[in-house]
């Protein structure tokens, strides 16, 4: 393997984009998928390639129709591409939001994938409502924490798989109920069937949610595609979501983390220089790896909640 650091001109910005000076960036499971080239053909890379797909900083310079934030201004956000392991980074204006005063530049830099991928999960494609319930595998994974906290705040009933280890730590971020997936069949245990399922796993389990879910229900994935002749079996829909970046949807969160009504969970911080030990890390500690169940044998066990993150200098 080649250097992982090179020195490279500083970005140029487009009239719609903002130079930011990156303080922090994430480490994101997708990035080691991208950079093993397993799924090239979806998420194709150019090397030198530069990875990171969330980050926080303050604004260095601005385009010239951007009119929201000005330099010195302390953000936080997602790129359009890659490119946050950097010391500075073009992003488009309209994908990022002011990093909440309240986080520090490490917290902020944990948020912007893991709670988007959970609020467009279970508002925009869940339709997720007061009174209703959801069910959501690996809640205790960083966008399912998020999708706890934002479903039970929003006045959803919880119900959430995970090790049985983790029981406590989700009953204390809003769920109701926690099923052990490693000691009971969901669809086995589940008196009540549920208005709308989030699944962060796949495979097998994806397919039994169908059972679980009330006629009309919908099921939201983020990590495969859903069978839309099991949905039609079923009677609910199926829809298979990717993340698309909003600086308003990220402006919102940013408010709910400011008073203190959901909270980011940061596990292990790394110098940038550290990267590739941070990898190492986040490939162990994942609760599952790529194709993987967590219930899979050989699967890796998650040791800490929250996400990884990388300090730049």
């Amino acid at each position: 393997m080649g250097s992982w650091f090179n020195e490279v001109p500083t970005p140029a910005i487009a009239r719609d984009e903002i130079l930011v000076k990156v303080k922090s960036t994430a480490v994101n499971h997708l990035d080691l998928v991208e950079a093993s080239g397993t799924a090239r053909q979806i998420l194709p890379i150019d090397l030198p390639w530069i990875p990171g797909h969330e980050f926080s900083g303050v604004v260095e310079q601005i385009g010239t129709d951007v009119a929201a934030f000005a330099p010195g201004d302390a953000v936080f956000g997602t790129t359009s591409g890659m490119g946050a392991y950097a010391e500075y980074l073009a992003v488009k204006a309209a994908a990022i939001a002011r990093k909440p005063s309240n986080l520090s530049f490490e917290e902020a830099a944990s948020v912007p994938v893991a709670s988007q991928t959970a609020w467009q999960g279970i508002f925009t494609h869940g339709h997720l409502e007061k009174g209703q319930t959801i069910l959501i595998h690996a809640g205790a994974g960083a966008v399912g924490a998020y999708a706890v906290q934002l479903a039970s705040h929003a006045g959803a009933t919880v119900i959430a798989t995970a090790s049985g280890d983790d029981e406590a730590y989700l009953k204390s971020i809003g769920a109701s109920r926690v099923i052990d997936y490693r000691e009971e069949q969901f669809e086995k245990v589940m008196r009540e069937r549920v208005d709308v399922v989030f699944d962060l796993v796949g495979g097998d389990t994806q397919k039994r949610s169908f059972l679980v879910l009330k006629e009309g229900g919908r099921l939201v994935s983020a990590v495969q595609p859903v069978s839309q002749e099991e949905a039609a079996m079923h009677h609910v829909s199926g829809v298979m979501m990717r993340l698309a970046p909003s600086g308003d949807v990220l402006s919102r969160i940013g408010r709910l983390l400011e008073e203190g009504t959901i909270r980011p969970d940061v596990a292990t911080v790394y110098a940038l220089q550290d990267a590739a030990q941070a990898w190492k890390d986040i490939a162990e500690k994942l609760p599952r790896v790529h194709g993987m169940s967590p219930s899979e044998p050989g699967a890796p066990r998650r040791k800490k909640h929250g996400k990884i993150v990388l300090r730049v200098a």
